[in-house]
């Protein structure tokens, strides 16, 4: 495997990862974080397909839309509320 097809794999995890962050901004900033995401997602996406191959890339457009649009949950914390103090 040539370095540019790990380099291409590397680049699309940051940006997977990014995306995944995008729900910790406040609101103010989702829009812009948004939009910047995808004018560096598109250029991501064409070398992905061009170093992997159409399959890969509709593979990446899938995932990055998922990302974007159906963000991470937060995990739900499992403690119990405590009974009040008398």
């Amino acid at each position: 495997m040539s370095p540019a097809f790990l380099i291409t794999l590397a680049v699309s995890g940051g940006w997977l990862a990014l995306a995944c962050m995008l729900p910790m901004l406040r609101a103010q900033q989702r829009p812009r974080a948004l939009w910047a995401l995808v004018a560096i997602g598109v250029p991501v996406l064409g070398w992905l397909t061009l170093n992997w191959g159409p399959v890969a890339g509709v593979a990446g457009f899938a995932m990055g839309l998922a990302a974007l649009f159906w963000p991470p949950r937060r995990q739900q914390s499992r403690r119990r509320a405590l009974p009040p103090l008398d």
